[in-house]
């Protein structure tokens, strides 16, 4: 265990636009990969740190997310984010009344880390990996490890080095102080206050920083990276168990409560409490709790708490050398 005590604040303010539907009733966060909401996997990532105060930024729908940090024992802070003004201004939102070292850990974002690599330094730390297109993130640019600079979705990088959504700040106090910087000077990128662009004003104060560089990085902002994350999770991290009349070809998750039949799962599936599917043919996707699946052929898919999914089958009399394409 990490003998440092640390506050950790969590954004899960976000509307998750690029998940809609699925954003439309459920919080980005509490979306589920490899068996449990994205959230859980960052609160079960805690439970070896020594948690001075663990601040959740909330936004649309909060109270799932109160409800759902229920069932585990930390000390939690809600704060409400009741405009949407940008990462920096709920970091500003989630340090109210802190100071001293603290995590930053986005809820839309599963990382696989040992927190003592971090924890232990003396120095702001920002974890990083290299991407194929840069343009999407905040990026830094290194010299021997130290940040020489920080730019929040450039359209010409630098760097290929993305922030992937873990900061470890020694003064949480003067993070707050920077975000309050650029607002009250209008520094917006993308019509938010973002958090690299106060940490960029640190930087020219005199603020040092590291960076750590991640491998086991799971962005799940949109569908397709939901269910890559939910790929990579589940070579770790699967569950299941046999089942009379169907397949499964792991990896997967199953609830226990989950009910099968005729039916074949895998590779890499999730399904959720009291799902049920039938005469069907599942690889690669999420099924949420409580839905229904039923003669069907799914890959790549997302299906959402108690939504029910019917197909067909057809019923063909081909001849030879003939072409026949079914949409």
């Amino acid at each position: 265990m990490v003998s440092l005590k640390v506050n950790v604040i969590i954004p899960v303010a976000g509307e998750g636009t690029r998940l809609r539907p699925h954003t439309h009733s459920v919080p980005k966060s509490l979306l589920y990969v490899a068996g449990k909401p994205i959230l859980g996997h960052i609160l079960d990532s805690l439970q070896d740190l020594d948690i001075s105060n663990l601040s959740i930024v909330l936004g649309a729908r909060g109270q799932a997310i109160v409800d759902f940090c229920g069932k585990y024992p930390y000390e939690f802070r809600y704060v409400l984010q009741e405009q949407r003004l940008g990462l920096g201004h709920a970091i500003r939102l989630g340090a109210q009344g802190l100071e001293g070292a603290t995590l930053v850990l986005l809820g839309d974002t599963i990382i696989d880390i040992d927190y003592n690599k971090i924890l232990d330094r003396s120095i702001n730390v920002l974890a990083v990996r290299e991407v194929a297109d840069p343009r999407k993130y905040g990026v830094v640019e290194v010299k021997d490890d130290h940040v020489v600079d920080l730019i929040e979705k450039p359209k010409q990088p630098r760097s290929n080095l993305a922030i992937v959504g873990l900061y470890y700040f020694q003064d949480i106090a003067k993070v707050a102080d920077a975000v309050g910087y650029i607002m009250k000077n209008e520094i917006k990128t993308k019509d938010e206050y973002q958090l690299t662009d106060a940490l960029r004003h640190l930087l020219e104060r005199g603020e040092k920083f590291k960076i750590h560089k991640i491998e086991g990085w799971y962005d799940c902002g949109t569908a397709a990276s939901l269910i890559d994350a939910n790929r990579h999770l589940l070579e770790r991290t699967q569950y299941y168990t046999q089942r009379e009349r169907s397949i499964i070809i792991p990896p997967v998750y199953i609830a226990d409560s989950a009910t099968l039949s005729e039916t074949v799962i895998g590779p890499y599936v999730s399904l959720g409490e009291e799902v049920t599917v039938k005469n069907s043919v599942i690889k690669d996707s999420i099924i949420n709790r409580g839905a229904a699946v039923e003669n069907a052929l799914l890959t790549g898919s997302i299906i959402g708490e108690h939504a029910c999914v019917r197909g067909g089958y057809k019923k063909l009399n081909v001849s030879e050398s003939s072409v026949v394409e079914i949409p």
